[in-house]
């Protein structure tokens, strides 16, 4: 998705000892009073999670970020909180968020993004939708159920996974992100839960490393302030081995999110976020009788829209 439109206004006169060879981006820097962009899905850039900082602090950071943007980049930004959240991500360093900002508008185009989100869509791209459909037949990763809130829950079985093919895989976890984050944003949140179900899993099934580590770039880096919680669901023992391997590389505002299910406590943690403890699966301790798994309607819903959801 992109925004149709995104304008910026600047309002104000130059100072008379503006230098006379200033470059124009000198002159928006000085004298940019307001950027404005129009809201997507009736949202402001003001942001539908808590405030980090001040509205003031938050409203600058946001007008900052995109006067170091191009035409060609604040027409490219996923939505209108696009710079907010990277403003939280990065705890209000503006020249660390403008960075990454551009990092991840960059990688969003190389990784063509907008025609992995459209490929189900009529006139979406066949190819991608091929390797879309070979990921999705196995239900390893989907969109199913709601937290109280209305923030969408990502499933993933890496149990399951029994064919490693990299970049495909980043495609269709990329895929359900979007997904999940559509399924939200209808609801008037940003951050979505993720559930990974670790049933069958064990050290064969494990990912490379690299893998894993481009996984946690696409979460930390291009989905910044998109996550509330991880919930790990009945890891084995011999999960800790993999979590000892990849936990240097996952930074401390994402591990704090990561919720550890086991037994009773972890049943606990669950009912905390969760209203309808019948629309879950049973591995997320869910108590009704839920359908199982169809690829094929899946991908025939509309993006917005959970697996099974009523």
């Amino acid at each position: 998705r992109k925004l149709k439109k995104m304008t910026m206004t600047v309002t104000g006169e130059s100072s008379s000892n503006d230098a006379a060879g200033a470059t124009s981006i000198d002159v928006v820097n000085e004298n940019v009073e307001k950027l404005q962009l129009e809201p997507v899905n009736g949202k402001s850039s003001g942001g539908s999670e808590p405030r980090m900082f001040d509205a003031e602090v938050e409203d600058k950071g946001v007008q900052d970020i995109l006067a170091a943007l191009t035409d060609s980049e604040r027409s490219s930004l996923a939505d209108a909180n696009m710079p907010l959240r990277h403003f939280r991500a990065e705890k209000g360093d503006t020249e660390t968020a403008i960075a990454r900002i551009k990092e991840t508008l960059q990688w969003r185009e190389e990784f063509e993004v907008d025609k992995i989100v459209n490929c189900t869509s009529e006139g979406g791209d066949e190819a991608t939708l091929e390797l879309i459909k070979h990921d999705n037949r196995d239900g390893k990763v989907y969109v199913r159920s709601y937290t109280k809130d209305g923030r969408a829950v990502m499933m993933l079985r890496p149990g399951m996974d029994t064919v490693h093919k990299e970049h495909e895989a980043m495609m269709f976890l990329v895929y359900n992100l979007e997904r999940a984050i559509q399924c939200t944003e209808k609801n008037g949140k940003e951050k979505i839960a993720v559930m990974i179900d670790y049933k069958g899993f064990s050290l064969r099934d494990a990912p490379p490393l690299s893998t894993s580590k481009l996984t946690l770039t696409i979460f930390q880096n291009h989905y910044p302030e998109r996550i509330m919680r991880f919930y790990l669901l009945n890891p084995p023992m011999v999960f800790r081995v993999f979590w000892n391997i990849v936990k240097p590389f996952i930074d401390p505002v994402t591990k704090a999110k990561v919720v550890f299910c086991h037994g009773k406590a972890g049943q606990q943690a669950i009912e905390e976020e969760f209203k309808d403890m019948d629309t879950l699966e049973a591995c997320a301790y869910g108590t009704g009788d839920v359908r199982d798994f169809d690829p094929e309607e899946y991908l025939s819903t509309p993006m917005n829209m959970a697996f099974d959801e009523k």
